[in-house]
C-alpha cells in the first residue's frame, strides 16, 4: 500500500490506528489540537470543532483553504512537540508534492537545541514505526534523518538558519520557537524565518510555529500581535492554555 496515493485528511491519519493513530493512542484528549489543524489544512469543522476553533483562535472564521503558516502558542505540557512531530510525518507521507526526478523533498523541524530535537526526532520515528502501513515507506534512518520511498526526507535539527541550505523544503516546522538562543546571531527566529521563505515559496510549503509564548518581543509574538483573530486567508494564529489543548503527563 502506497499511503502517500490516498488522500487521507490529517484527522483520519490521528484517527485511524494503522497509520497516525498508532502511536497517538486515543485521541479525545486531542480535539482540539484536531479542530485547529483540520482549520489550518482548510477542512470543514463540525459544529462542535468550529466551537472549539473560536475559542483558541480569537473567535475569527476557520480559513477556506489550507494556510501558508500556522502559529500556536500553548501552555506547557500541552502536547506541542508530539505536534510537531506528527504534523511533520503528516505532510511527509500524505501532503500531495511534485518533485523532479531524483529530487528529493524535506521536512525540516527546528528545535530548541539538540537535546529537544532529540525528542521530536523520537516522536517523529515513533509515528512512523509504530504503524504497521507506515513503516513500510522507510528507505533507511539516522540519528536526525528518515528518508522516505516518496523521495522526501524528514529532519529534525537543533535550530539555524543555516540548517536550511540546501534543501527543498516542503514544510518547516520551528519547535518551540519562543526559546530559540544563538550566539550568533540577535534574532536567530527572523534569519531562520527568512532563510526557510524562498523554498517554501517556491514548493508552496506550510511553516508551523508551536511554542510556549515566553516574551512580547520575537517572531511568534509578531505574528500574534499582527493576526491573532484576525480573518487572514494565508496566516492562522492560535492560543490557548495547557488545559485548553490538552494537558499531557
Amino acid at each position: 500500500m502506497n499511503v502517500t496515493q490516498h488522500g487521507y485528511t490529517i484527522d483520519v491519519a490521528m484517527r485511524d490506528d494503522r497509520l497516525l493513530g498508532a502511536a497517538l493512542g486515543n485521541t479525545a484528549s486531542w480535539s482540539t489540537w484536531i479542530a485547529v489543524l483540520k482549520a489550518a489544512f482548510g477542512l470543514g469543522l463540525t459544529d462542535e470543532q468550529r466551537e472549539l476553533f473560536a475559542s483558541v483562535a480569537g473567535q475569527r472564521m476557520p480559513p477556506r483553504d489550507r494556510v501558508r503558516e500556522l502559529w500556536c502558542l500553548c501552555g506547557r505540557r500541552a502536547g506541542k512537540s508530539r505536534i510537531a512531530a506528527l504534523v511533520a510525518v503528516y505532510i511527509a507521507l500524505f501532503a500531495p508534492v511534485k518533485l523532479a526526478p531524483g529530487e528529493r523533498g524535506a521536512v525540516l523541524v527546528l528545535a530548541n537545541g539538540i537535546d529537544q530535537a532529540g525528542l521530536v526526532f523520537s516522536y517523529a520515528k515513533a509515528f512512523i514505526t509504530e504503524s504497521p502501513v507506515l513503516r513500510r515507506e522507510i528507505v533507511s534512518v539516522t540519528k536526525s534523518e528518515i528518508r522516505l520511498r516518496n523521495g522526501i526526507t524528514i529532519a529534525v535539527h537543533a535550530n539555524s538558519f543555516r540548517s536550511v541550505r540546501g534543501w527543498t523544503l516542503l514544510a518547516c516546522i520551528f519547535d518551540e520557537v519562543s526559546f530559540w538562543r544563538d550566539e550568533s546571531s540577535a534574532q536567530p527566529d527572523v534569519e531562520t524565518y527568512t532563510a526557510c521563505l524562498p523554498s517554501l515559496l517556491t514548493t508552496n510549503g506550510m511553516l508551523i510555529g508551536i511554542s510556549t509564548g515566553y516574551r512580547r518581543a520575537g517572531l511568534l509574538y509578531a505574528k500574534y500581535r499582527d493576526h491573532f483573530g484576525e480573518d487572514t486567508p494565508d496566516v492562522l494564529v492560535v492560543q490557548g492554555s495547557s488545559r485548553t489543548f490538552g494537558r499531557r503527563k
